[in-house]
Formats: structure tokens, sequence, C-alpha cells
């Protein structure tokens, strides 16, 4: 009879599981946690965890909105039965997203610096916002709906409508895919950044990007979109 083997379980749940020491160095990590630490800093986890640990040994479970890149939690468990050691677990958040068909012929060849250039120019027309735009002008044409486009865009950046200042990003991300119909394609990744933001149009943001095959991610002051590079 084979040994049972709970490390077995841990290893491959597929919700990220750390155990930190009191110092925040990492005593146990489960694989799908190291796919975790490819978004963020152990050390925001590690602080995650102190910050909503219980008072007294056990654990505790407390239900928190998190998104790291396109990966989004809404629940966390944190447990110590010493001063040693802390654990933490992040729930995934169920997909509930529609999928879609990709459609060649409702796609067209877009420049999206310059549509990104367009709708800025459109928001701003009658605010006092200072937008610092940092983008790659060598990133190749996208195929994509271009009205779709240009709508996310423009509701994506109501949603900074009374911020001073916004930063908005437009880079290639080196090593990383979206799989679209089995096929990998590379990512860019359009980011709005500011003080912090309305949050009135998420869910329609999201579904709205889910349609042209983006993956949008929400934070307090940010909204980032990881676009496949589509060129035919």
């Amino acid at each position: 009879m084979n040994t049972f083997n709970p490390k077995f379980l841990l290893d491959t749940d597929n919700n990220p599981i750390i155990v930190f020491s009191d110092s925040g160095k990492i005593i146990y990590i489960n694989d799908s946690a190291e796919i975790l630490m490819g978004y963020v800093p152990k050390k925001e986890i590690f602080d995650l965890a102190l910050n909503y640990a219980p008072k007294d040994y056990g654990s505790k479970t407390t239900q928190l909105e998190l998104s790291f890149g396109h990966l989004n939690f809404y629940s966390i468990s944190v447990g110590y039965l010493s001063d040693e050691w802390i654990s933490i677990r992040l729930y995934y958040r169920p997909l509930t997203k529609k999928y879609f068909t990709y459609k060649k012929e409702d796609q067209t060849p877009t420049d999206i610096n310059k549509m990104l250039s367009v709708a800025i120019h459109q928001f701003t027309i009658d605010k006092d916002i200072d937008i610092k735009l940092f983008t790659d002008t060598d990133i190749p044409q996208i195929t994509l709906n271009q009205n779709s486009f240009l709508k996310l865009l423009r509701k994506t950046l109501s949603l900074f409508r009374v911020n001073k200042f916004l930063d908005i990003t437009l880079k290639l991300n080196i090593g990383e895919h979206i799989l679209i119909e089995q096929k990998p394609y590379k990512i860019v990744i359009l980011k709005f950044e500011s003080n912090g933001r309305y949050c009135d149009e998420d869910k329609n943001i999201d579904e709205l990007a889910n349609e042209l095959f983006i993956v949008s991610s929400f934070k307090e002051n940010s909204i980032t979109f990881e676009i496949p590079l589509i060129t035919q």
C-alpha cells in the first residue's frame, strides 16, 4: 500500500500556497505559487499575509479581490501555529467570462500607438490632466476590431476623469504568450496608472476586452491589458 503523502496534495493544488519564515524567507511554495511569483514580489505577498493574519494562533479566511497580471483572486487564507512561520493560500476567482470565436473578417490591421493617441486627444479636450505616455513605437500593426478597441480605450480613460495625472505605458512583453485557438501570440502590455480611479465600468470593460481576446487586470489605481500581437 502506498503511503499517504500530503505534500503531493499541496504541491499540485491549483491555488497558490506559500509558507514564510518570520523574516519573510520562503520556506515552502507550491507549483501554482511559483507562477504567481512571476507577477508579484514575494515581499508584497508576505506583507499581505501579515496584514490579514489572525490575532491568535490558527487561520483566518478573508474575501478580498486581488489581481496580479492576469491572475485574479477572490479570497485568501492566512494561518500560523508558531511565531516562526506563517502561511497564505490565495483562491483563484472562478472564470465567468464568455468566450468568442475569432472572426478574421471583423479585424483590421491597426497602429495602436496612433489609436491610443486619438483616444487620449479626445479624452483631454475639456480636462486638465497631466498625461505621461511611454510607448514602444516599434510595435507592429495589430489586427483587431478597431471600433471595439477604440470603445475600450474611451471607457478605460473615463475611469480616470477626475485625476490630475495619468501614466500610460505601451510595450511589448518579452517571453510570454497568449493562446488563441491553440496558437501562441506575443503580448503587448497597455497599462493605465494614477493615484486612484473610478470602478463603475470595470465589468463592461472586462467583457469588452474579452471579446477582443484581451486579458484585463484591475487594481485600485491601475488597469492593465494584455493584447495578443496578431499581425495577420
